[in-house]
């Protein structure tokens, strides 16, 4: 069979409309904007931070079972980020609590074991039932994790101890924390987990790092 000049360039019309007619057309997803009230609250004035990265801070409670239960999946994330975002951990007390759990955690710090104290006391409190408001259950604690008991002992009650409670409890005043847990981004917005990611912490990351990149 011929084809005419004509009947070629139906063909080829037709071939072009089967593969470019049924190709599946590009979705562009709208990147995600997070709204005020219902994903964040801001933070009014916000906290100036410095460094080059974007800054997230995780304000917790040790006795907290909701940041107990954030804890693993904080630590997850806080492992896959940590080259791209500053992420820092700041530990509160209650009016009515003592501060003994945070001197041990920053005493830790002093030392290089900041993330083991923090795993370690959340376990002292929820899984043993230890009194981590005890300095001598703490200190059995800092044994059993290797650590120094003389050096873990005079950071306790340290300068350097005394002025990390101090500021702790300053941010938390500027960050407008009103409850356990709550993440802070850049100084700027406030993310409470239960509220904000009801309930879902693959919504909780994302929320965070829109934030982040802003």
């Amino acid at each position: 069979m011929k084809f005419s000049g004509h009947a070629w360039r139906r063909l080829g019309l037709l071939m072009l409309l089967l593969v470019f007619g049924t190709a599946p057309a590009i979705v562009r997803a709208d990147p995600f904007v997070p709204k005020v009230g219902e994903h964040f609250e801001p933070v009014n004035p916000p906290v100036p931070v410095s460094g080059s990265k974007p800054e997230v801070v995780e304000v917790f409670n040790f006795k907290c079972p909701h940041c107990v239960k954030l804890h693993p999946a904080m630590n997850a994330w806080t492992e896959r980020m940590k080259d791209r975002y500053e992420i820092k951990s700041l530990p509160i007390v209650f009016s009515n609590q003592a501060d003994h759990p945070l001197r041990a955690f920053y005493a830790a710090q002093f030392l290089g074991r900041e993330t083991d104290m923090k795993h370690a006391l959340f376990n002292a409190h929820f899984v043993d039932q230890v009194n981590i408001d005890s300095p001598q259950e703490l200190a059995f604690i800092a044994e059993g994790m290797k650590i120094d008991s003389a050096a873990f002992q005079t950071h306790m009650s340290s300068f350097g101890v005394n002025g990390k409670i101090n500021q702790g409890r300053a941010l938390a005043q500027e960050y407008g924390i009103t409850g356990t847990p709550t993440l802070v981004i850049n100084g700027r917005f406030r993310v409470i987990p239960g509220k904000h990611d009801q309930g879902d912490y693959e919504r909780l990351f994302a929320i965070v790092e829109a934030l982040a990149a802003q």
